[in-house]
């Protein structure tokens, strides 16, 4: 399926950190990977994440070491949950850091991850939203599983 244009800037839409309407477009996208977050579907976001982490895409692979351990917190958070394991931390942080996990490990957001520079402001700025949202419950999580926060930037 060819990607539709943005009648406001001619390029492909959800791609422009510029446009508002491709801000927009790309913002209902996340959106609908949100809505998508039930407790049934986070065992399958973890095994995405999982994947994503085992096996990085070419453009992930350089992508700070930072990004790939504070993903691979949620991961273990959202797989944790999944397995029920732990279900201390609430559904709305479950939910949203599943859909920061979608959002990072999608190709297709704001700034295209490919674009190697400036690929993973937009991930980076999706995780740190949703890591000062669910500061608290990670480190309860840190706590629990015997980790260290420090390691993690909390």
């Amino acid at each position: 399926m060819a990607p539709r244009t943005c009648p406001a800037c001619g390029r492909p839409q959800g791609t422009n950190g510029d446009c508002i309407s491709c801000r927009d477009a790309a913002a209902r996208e996340l959106a609908r990977d949100a809505r998508d977050v039930t407790p049934e579907t986070a065992a399958a976001h973890a095994e995405s994440a999982r994947r994503f982490l085992a096996r990085p895409p070419w453009y992930a692979k350089t992508a700070p070491a930072k990004l790939r351990s504070k993903l691979r917190l949620l991961w273990m958070v959202i797989r944790d949950y999944a397995n029920g394991t732990y279900r201390k931390v609430p559904w709305k942080a479950v939910a949203a850091l599943a859909a920061a996990v979608v959002y990072v490990v999608s190709p297709i957001d704001l700034v295209p991850d490919f674009l190697v520079p400036f690929g993973f402001t937009d991930d980076v700025l999706a995780l740190a939203l949703t890591w000062g949202l669910v500061k608290r419950e990670l480190r309860e999580y840190c706590q629990w599983k015997g980790l260290s926060p420090a390691h993690f930037g909390l």
